[in-house]
């Protein structure tokens, strides 16, 4: 039977059945986050010659929780926006004609963290004004993945929203005092009412309350050093247009810590057998699965997909199907939905000369510009009675590849001692919010406070039981 083909607007989506399969073509553009906080700070650590162990350890420092974009990291956002309703090809073609209608918009999706939320808000901003129907699918599976404190979002507020921006830094501390002191007085009081747990409770609650107001003030300030008028439109506009599936919104799923071995060099795993290959990388696949049924699910969007995320992410994707540049090595579950079921699906890498600056991305020793965008085509096909592939090509790179910093005297980004990150170390997780010792970042005295009086109403409580036995 000849093939039966259907082509949407754009040819951003394309759908072809035969008798004997079915192709699904999705366009997708990934675009890399701005400068956070976080990273202006490390930079800035690194200039002035500080040691990488130091580092590691302000690397570590709740006030860089979920850490936010730094002002620079604003001004690329909105840079990116402006070069994306100036341009006319790729990803700026596809947001054009989304705007006015005349083709279908793409499936927006952002990472769980803010420095990813604000970049894709403000980069389309001029889609969302033009389309108030669009809604900003959040997906955990995109958070990045290290054990340093930037790479945890804060808690979810009320309503399974995120914590949308504050437009004054003074008020968000002031909110964050007020809240700290509230809980720190429930502190005393259940400890002087021998209720240890719920006193533990308040004083994580406390805590919780620091962090968070320490986190939007920072977001506040650099967002107001764009004018003010973005951080306005990010909380009335752009924070509301972000969707949570309930599903994903249980505290371990929303903090997705599913992650490589801490051990794993992606240039050496390669080397195993195709079944010691999967287990190692099996975190990643579950992550590229989520993502991409996210991107297929009932066929695809007819517009494709933007996805606003992180470089680690990008880089692991591109390296898991580069695996199959000559047959598919690695395979990922995908749920389709709209009757479609679950597949598993074989990675394709099917790259030309073109591909070469996608190519690089895909090792260890490189990394994209922020704000850079990497488009590539996902080409799924179902044939009867065969395994599912799940393709990569078209691969093309608007922004800059540049080589990774590593620290001096390290020619690999990481060591072969087990336990260490990407850079070989381990540092201590910090997440205040989950009862962990933490160094508050604000109200430190009303913490301390707290401590001393449920220390010494645990100390009351064993002498007590010593005496009674």
């Amino acid at each position: 039977l000849p093939p039966r083909r259907a082509v949407h607007a754009h040819a951003h989506v394309v759908v072809t059945i035969r008798a004997q399969m079915s192709t699904t073509t999705v366009r997708v553009h990934y675009i890399r986050h701005g400068e956070s906080q976080w990273n202006a700070e490390q930079q800035a650590a690194r200039r002035r010659g500080v040691s990488e162990s130091f580092v590691r350890t302000l690397a570590a420092e709740p006030r860089f929780t979920d850490s936010p974009l730094s002002e620079t990291g604003v001004r690329q956002a909105i840079s990116l926006r402006a070069r994306l309703m100036e341009g006319s090809d790729g990803l700026a073609a596809a947001l054009r004609c989304a705007a006015d209608g005349s083709c279908a918009a793409p499936t927006l999706i952002v990472s769980n963290l803010r420095r990813a939320v604000d970049t894709g808000l403000l980069a389309l901003r001029h889609l969302l004004d033009a389309r108030e129907d669009l809604r900003v699918a959040v997906l955990p599976a995109l958070q990045e993945s290290c054990h340093y404190a930037d790479c945890g979002p804060l808690p979810l507020a009320a309503g399974l929203r995120l914590e949308p921006p504050v437009i004054s830094a003074a008020a968000a501390i002031e909110a964050a005092r007020e809240s700290a002191e509230a809980a720190m007085r429930h502190v005393v009081g259940t400890a002087e009412a021998h209720e240890e747990a719920e006193a533990e409770e308040a004083l994580s609650r406390a805590t919780r309350h620091s962090v968070v107001g320490t986190v939007l003030a920072a977001q506040a300030r650099a967002l107001a050093a764009s004018g003010g008028a973005d951080a306005a439109w990010l909380r009335e506009d752009g924070y509301p247009r972000l969707h949570l599936d309930p599903r994903h919104a249980e505290p371990e799923v929303f903090d997705d810590r599913r992650r490589l071995s801490d051990a794993l060099r992606l240039a050496r795993v390669v080397e195993l057998d195709d079944a010691a290959l999967g287990e190692a990388v099996r975190p990643l696949l579950a992550r590229l699965g989520a993502v991409g049924s996210e991107l297929l699910s009932g066929g695809g969007a007819a517009g494709g997909g933007v996805i606003a995320g992180h470089s680690r992410l990008l880089r692991e994707l591109l390296w898991a199907f580069s695996t199959g540049q000559d047959a598919a090595r690695l395979s990922v579950p995908l749920a389709l939905g709209g009757g479609s079921g679950g597949v598993v699906a074989g990675l394709r890498w099917d790259g030309g000369a073109a591909d070469g600056a996608c190519a690089s991305l895909a090792s260890e020793h490189t990394k994209l510009s922020n704000c850079g965008v990497v488009s590539f085509d996902l080409v799924l096909e179902r044939p009867v009675g065969a395994k599912a592939t799940l393709t990569l090509r078209g691969c093309s790179v608007d922004g800059v590849v540049t080589s990774r910093s590593l620290p001096a005297g390290q020619d690999t980004p990481g060591s072969d001692a087990p336990g260490g990150d990407a850079l070989g170390h381990q540092p201590p997780r910090v997440w205040p919010w989950r009862g962990e010792t933490a160094a508050a970042v604000s109200a430190v005295p009303l913490l301390l406070c707290g401590l001393v009086a449920l220390c010494g109403v645990v100390a009351a409580r064993r002498r007590q039981r010593r005496k009674a036995a």
